[in-house]
């Protein structure tokens, strides 16, 4: 076969094949033998690829340094470590979110109701004193109600509390009271802020949503009251705003027959209750502050009910008169008690 007539690729011909330095296609050629597409194609690209010796460019003169970070001036670090803080609060905020969300859709009622009642038994307490600790914080809110915990967050570097502490009472009602009555009140030479904690910015819709459900309307919490005062001596107080239903103090389980200095007042009607909390909060009733509020917790047991028959404020002083005498003689009686036990000891010696 001619290679003339050789059928190649477009724009290649017998002609410009034979310019190729390829001895294998040259030597197939010129014998007359019919190749097959594909090794002609092989040849071409062998032919046609780069080859000889491998020059540096203009780049290869560069001295190669190390890879180093840009130092930071300190305002820059400042600033990175306060968005890391911050993305960090952020991230923690969003996850707890998710994971109230996630609780709240597999919680039942009881469970519910009772992570509200936590919810809002805890407050928060910031701006305080450096030199106040643990004790003195309980102290100074120990009138709204008994205290769960106080937790203060402390630095390791120079050992002292960071000025701030999350307070969790027993009752919600103590809490809401403090809030009420703490935040901007002094102590330690600073006012502290007193509020909510973060994950619960408003607390007045669960409130009104719990006392709408358990028919709360009716009902007074009233703590601060002293330890010799008997539920009869309260009501007798109370029930000048109105007829009582039920006065409940709760009972101390380390005392017997005592009370641990709180508990709820029940009226027939909600004005009385209202009246109650208006006229009687802060009130001295035998040397103690009372603390008074709204009911906001469910009832954990039955009421028990008393006998009302006083129904002016009149009464009411009066009746405050004669408990605070009482308490009054309660002490005398045990000071002079006090006093005669030194007096026997000294004739027994003689």
């Amino acid at each position: 076969m001619n290679p003339s007539t050789l059928l190649l690729p477009n724009g290649i011909n017998s002609t410009n094949l034979a310019m190729i330095n390829l001895t294998g296609l040259n030597t197939g050629l010129n014998l007359g033998l019919s190749l097959p597409g594909a090794t002609i194609l092989n040849s071409l690209k062998m032919g046609y690829d780069q080859a000889g010796p491998v020059y540096n460019g203009p780049g290869s003169l560069l001295t190669r340094q190390p890879f180093m970070l840009m130092k930071l001036e300190l305002e820059q670090r400042e600033a990175i470590e306060r968005a890391k803080k911050y993305a960090m609060e952020e991230s923690i905020k969003s996850a707890l979110a998710k994971q109230t969300r996630q609780l709240q859709l597999q919680q039942t009622p009881a469970t519910k109701k009772a992570q509200t009642l936590n919810l809002l038994s805890r407050i928060y307490v910031g701006s305080i004193s450096y030199d106040l600790k643990e004790d003195s914080i309980k102290t100074a809110f120990q009138p709204f109600g008994p205290i769960r915990t106080v937790t203060m967050s402390w630095d390791a570097a120079t050992q002292k509390h960071k000025g701030f502490a999350f307070i969790e009472f027993e009752f919600p009602e103590a809490a809401h009271l403090a809030v009420e009555q703490m935040n901007n009140a002094s102590l330690g030479g600073r006012q502290l802020k007193v509020g909510r904690p973060s994950n619960l910015p408003q607390a007045d819709p669960l409130i009104n949503e719990l006392v709408t459900e358990y028919k709360l309307e009716k009902k007074v919490y009233v703590a601060g009251v002293h330890p010799d005062l008997s539920e009869d001596d309260l009501a007798l107080v109370f029930e000048a705003f109105g007829k009582i239903t039920s006065c409940k103090l709760h009972v101390d389980p380390t005392k017997a027959q005592k009370h641990r200095g709180f508990g709820y007042i029940e009226y027939e009607s909600e004005q009385a209750a209202n009246d109650a909390v208006a006229s009687m909060n802060m009130f001295d009733l035998g040397g103690q502050f009372l603390r008074v509020g709204k009911a906001i917790a469910p009832p954990e047991d039955p009421p028990t009910p008393t006998n009302s028959s006083l129904s002016s404020a009149a009464a009411a002083a009066a009746a405050a008169a004669s408990a605070t005498a009482k308490v009054m003689a309660l002490e005398a009686e045990s000071a002079s008690k006090g006093r005669q036990k030194p007096e026997s000891r000294a004739s027994y010696n003689e």
